[in-house]
């Protein structure tokens, strides 16, 4: 009987998709306006040569990361090691994924990570999908997968984003490798690794095939947070993001400190 409820409910939220997914069709979608604010310190985007992918550093902050770290360890359960298609429980505690944004589970603290996703997808906040984080422990590989969608335009995926939310050195392994594109990733804390699902045709992305080599050494960690965006709303949000800034800017004074190129003239321009 759970069975039969859990396809059921399966099957509405599939139909709840593809009635957002059509109408995406005739009403397209705006972007809100998001404060600047939302943005770290050292938001960077990079673009990787020619393979399509894009790196943004400082995608995250440290107080963000740490904030999740600390929150999946109180609430992570041992998740299970897919070989070959099939879970194999062995009793190790290979890696976690703990839902940290759906329909039912809104971390506020999670929503300026989100925000900024959507930002660059160039779509709302609330086209995110099921987000999770995940702790992967050494000697564990991840054989090469893709993140696509299927057939269904209810699974339609635009793109993804990797958030690594601690460092690894190139020692400690745990990079994310494209074997087609003939590039890895080392983890740093707040950088993220994107790429597209979807080619502007509407054709799948195949050359994103990406494996987890494992990290090495006793003890060794590797946090993400992943984000997928769809072209169609998948998750109210029900507590949307306060505007930071409320009123105008303040003059700064000769004493503040600038970055370089910008000053504070003596005499008006």
């Amino acid at each position: 009987m759970a069975n039969i409820l859990r396809s059921f409910k399966r099957r509405l939220l599939n139909l709840n998709y593809q009635r957002n997914y059509y109408l995406s069709k005739v009403f397209p979608h705006s972007v809100p306006a998001t404060s600047l604010h939302y943005l770290p310190q050292g938001f960077t985007v990079h673009t990787i040569a020619n393979t399509g992918l894009r790196i943004v550093d400082n995608f995250c902050t440290v107080e963000e990361a740490t904030y999740l770290i600390q929150t999946v360890r109180e609430q992570a359960g041992n998740s299970k090691l897919v070989e070959d298609g099939r879970a194999a429980d062995d009793g190790r505690p290979t890696s976690w994924h703990t839902v940290v944004f759906d329909r039912h589970h809104q971390d506020s603290r999670v929503l300026p990570i989100i925000a900024r996703g959507g930002m660059l997808a160039g779509v709302p906040a609330d086209h995110v999908e099921q987000v999770y984080v995940s702790r992967y422990v050494d000697g564990v590989f991840g054989h090469g997968h893709y993140v696509l969608a299927g057939d269904s335009p209810a699974e339609h995926r635009l793109c993804t984003m990797l958030v690594f939310l601690n460092d690894l050195n190139p020692e400690q392994g745990g990079a994310a490798y494209f074997k087609d594109l003939n590039i890895a990733v080392q983890p740093k804390l707040g950088r993220a690794v994107i790429w597209s699902n979807m080619n502007p045709d509407g054709t799948k992305q195949l050359d994103t095939l990406h494996a987890r080599p494992p990290q090495r050494g006793e003890g060794n960690e590797k946090w993400v947070i992943q984000l997928s965006f769809r072209p169609y709303r998948v998750h109210p949000i029900r507590n949307p993001l306060q505007p930071l800034q409320t009123s105008a800017g303040i003059p700064i004074s000769g004493n503040d400190t600038l970055l370089a190129g910008t000053w504070t003239p003596t005499k008006p321009i």
